[in-house]
């Protein structure tokens, strides 16, 4: 009996009730009842007044007598029924005829209870009606939330109050193969233990768990895996959203994509890595899932080293090319790139975006096709790398000692590596040799020269020419001077580029 009235003061901390008895001594009994459990209990002598305060505070639940004067229990039910189907009425009679049943059956009564009703027998009867009202306000705060979220038809959805479940669609039943709600809690209780652990997807660990990092970020996109009825790994893409006016209710979307074989590729382990990161099909439909959730990714271009960085919204996406929305500044930016690498926290590694088709600077569109996964891209980069004045700097190298006499320049810097451009390569040199580099890079003060000792990183060869590119270690001292002129010439390329 305690869990009953537990059950019954947490489901009716917010609903009303009308109480009309014409027996004062009963009505009094029963009102003291009923204010240990509702907040707001409304007491009516005969039916008209009864009537006349459900018109006036609407209360959810009616508890009538059946003969009263001036309007008689059935009466009042009906008149209440005509204006709100949803209250739910409670007969107290001490009456049980049968036409008083059929009666109480058409009008649509809640529950005929015989008079004078055992305290036992009301409370839980109390408790089953304020039930029956939280499930159907659930119901329709679901049903409402579909109709706002109708590109999840497909998906798997649950709505929650904290970390319960309190309603499920279809699909999570097909998923898990349970028949209804009640067997889906009996079965699995909630969402935790559902959630597999994988790396890079979100599951409970020691330190935090599933829910407190989704709350924390609604709408952001998670990758989970979980088991299906089958007891197959399924890699799905799980967002939770927020319901409007009512705190503590979400909704959980899960859009299954094992399809795209995915799961391979946040295993390190993996030998099927590469493969799937050049896989042309994927990148598409990982992008189109960005775009059902309109979700956002970063654009990064680069000019003469500067990184222009910009938000974008994917508005259109099929087999063949892609359209993104975005500033201004990033469709320059594009323009004189004629790529895009574009970054999501839900992509395993980097997109890069090789042909753009075409620019609309006016609409603040562009559109591309080409795209595929890069283990490593310039968004990635830890130190700036910007390309010095092209008039005015000069470099020379020595390698064993003896200098190099043809055509060299810097293609950029940074402040533990160069790239220099040469017209030939020294014989002998390769990866992993050492050089010495002397460079000169003029500014509007004292120019900045120094030499300095480093390791060839890699040698890139093309028709015409070779670059170069070296790791050092700079002293103090021109480590200062070297990251003043980098801040410098970062300001004159924003500028420059702001001018074009």
């Amino acid at each position: 009996m305690n869990q009953i009235i537990n059950e019954l003061k947490t489901l009716a901390y917010d609903q009303g009730i009308l109480y009309v008895e014409d027996n004062k001594g009963l009505r009094d009994n029963i009102e003291g009842l009923l204010a240990k459990f509702f907040p707001k209990v409304w007491v009516a002598e005969e039916g008209r007044s009864g009537y006349e305060l459900y018109l006036t505070h609407r209360p959810a639940i009616v508890l009538t007598d059946i003969n009263m004067p001036h309007m008689k229990g059935f009466e009042l039910a009906r008149a209440i029924k005509a204006d709100n189907n949803d209250v739910r009425i409670i007969i107290l009679s001490a009456f049980d005829e049968k036409e008083y049943l059929y009666e109480a059956i058409e009008i649509g009564i809640f529950r005929y209870l015989p008079k004078p009703a055992k305290v036992p027998i009301l409370v839980t009867v109390l408790r089953d009606t304020a039930l029956a009202i939280q499930n159907e306000r659930n119901k329709r705060i679901f049903d409402s939330q579909l109709k706002d979220i109708f590109h999840y038809q497909n998906n798997l959805l649950l709505m929650l109050k904290g970390e319960e479940p309190l309603l499920v669609n279809q699909q999570v039943l097909d998923f898990f193969g349970d028949k209804n709600f009640d067997q889906f809690m009996q079965q699995h209780g909630g969402i935790e233990k559902l959630l597999l652990e994988h790396k890079g997807f979100l599951y409970s660990t020691a330190e935090t768990r599933w829910y407190t990092q989704a709350i924390k970020n609604p709408g952001k996109l998670f990758h989970t895996k979980m088991f299906n009825h089958a007891g197959e790994v399924r890699h799905l893409i799980m967002k939770l959203r927020l319901i409007p006016d009512k705190e503590g209710y979400t909704i959980l979307s899960f859009d299954d994509i094992t399809d795209l074989n995915l799961l391979m590729i946040f295993d390190s382990k993996s030998a099927k890595n590469d493969q799937l990161l050049q896989e042309r099909s994927v990148v598409v439909k990982l992008l189109k899932v960005i775009q059902d959730n309109s979700a956002e990714v970063k654009l990064y271009n680069f000019y003469r080293g500067l990184t222009i960085i910009n938000t974008a919204v994917l508005i259109k996406i099929d087999d063949n090319e892609m359209t993104l929305k975005t500033t201004y500044s990033q469709l320059k930016a594009i323009k004189l790139a004629n790529n895009i690498t574009v970054t999501s926290e839900l992509f395993p590694s980097s997109i890069l975006c090789k042909s753009v088709k075409s620019i609309d600077f006016d609409a603040q569109t562009v559109t591309f096709s080409d795209v595929k996964f890069i283990d490593s891209s310039a968004d990635q980069r830890q130190f700036i790398r910007l390309e010095p004045n092209e008039k005015r700097h000069s470099v020379t190298f020595f390698y064993r000692e003896i200098k190099f006499y043809g055509k060299a320049r810097i293609v950029d810097i940074s402040i533990c590596s160069i790239k220099i451009e040469i017209d030939a390569l020294p014989a002998g040199l390769c990866v992993g040799e050492t050089i010495k580099v002397a460079l000169v890079l003029d500014t509007d003060k004292q120019p900045l020269n120094f030499s300095v000792s480093g390791n060839i990183y890699r040698i890139d060869s093309f028709t015409k020419n070779y670059y170069l590119i070296t790791l050092f270690d700079l002293s103090s001292t021109n480590k200062d001077k070297l990251t003043d002129y980098l801040a410098t010439r970062q300001l004159e390329l924003i500028r420059e580029f702001k001018a074009l």
